[in-house]
């Protein structure tokens, strides 16, 4: 999901140098959104860790294995690849639907954290955020020219324009919530399904945490979706192997009558 639905118009005008960009009025209002991103960001970082050596019973060398990681889609996938091989299929679950459900968040903060920042001409209100690869077609012109031995190549810059977006305070201020939302899920899933019983003090066994997570209507979602798929899956398999054709009877027999 794109950070923010408003792309750059085609004719526009943009500024990308560092200073003058972050020198812009507009900018200096999104600042504070801006570093609070990074920061839920961070902590959601500190999370994901505790996750997965939770889920691995903090084994040394799967933890070394996972630092190498880069990537949320990486390190997303070698949690849920172990949590499917070592815990029970209910838990399995809540840490597949968790996780899923912050690829959204973590998939715009990418974009915030990789695209070239900039500034565009009647929309100094907003963050314009270019692709990271932005220079690629100036580079490929340039590149065409040098072979062709002429300067009257046209850089194609209409993809590079449709891929940028202009970021506002109110789809930072979404991004921050979805950041928040992703930090209590996490929360609820490693002190209500991770941890054991006996560690709270409280002696309510975290079971305040297991039941915000589940009354979380879009982890229910998530949780009947995987229970349906798991029945449908369990049908088709029933569905096959009644299918499967019978051994002829005179073979079998024969066999057994061969047998000593």
């Amino acid at each position: 999901m794109l950070i923010s639905p408003l792309a750059v118009p085609a004719d526009a005008e943009i500024t990308v140098f560092g200073e003058p960009v972050l020198g812009q009025p507009g900018i200096m209002i999104l600042s504070p959104r801006i570093a609070s991103v990074f920061a839920r960001w961070s902590m959601i970082e500190r999370q994901l860790d505790q996750v997965h050596t939770l889920v691995t019973d903090a084994d040394d060398d799967a933890r070394a294995e996972f630092d190498r990681l880069k990537g949320w889609d990486r390190r997303q996938r070698a949690i849920t690849e172990v949590a499917a091989r070592k815990l029970n299929a209910a838990t399995n679950d809540r840490v597949k639907a968790v996780l899923r459900l912050i690829e959204s968040p973590a998939s715009k903060r990418n974009e915030l954290a990789h695209c070239v920042w900039g500034v565009t001409k009647g929309y100094e209100g907003h963050l314009t955020l270019l692709p990271s690869d932005n220079q690629h077609a100036v580079a490929q012109a340039a590149v065409a020219a040098k072979k062709a031995g002429t300067s009257r190549i046209p850089v194609q810059t209409q993809p590079v324009m449709q891929a940028s977006r202009l970021v506002s305070a109110a789809d930072l201020d979404r991004l921050i919530h979805e950041l928040q939302q992703a930090t209590d899920r996490l929360e609820g899933l490693i002190y209500g399904h991770l941890y054991a019983d006996f560690l709270d003090v409280t002696g309510n066994g975290f079971a305040d945490y297991r039941a915000k997570l589940d009354a979380d209507p879009e982890i229910q979602n998530r949780l009947r979706n995987m229970e349906r798929e798991r029945r449908r899956a369990m049908k088709a398999a029933t569905s096959t192997s009644s299918r499967l054709p019978l051994p002829d009877q005179s073979s079998v027999n024969n066999s057994i009558d061969r047998q000593p």
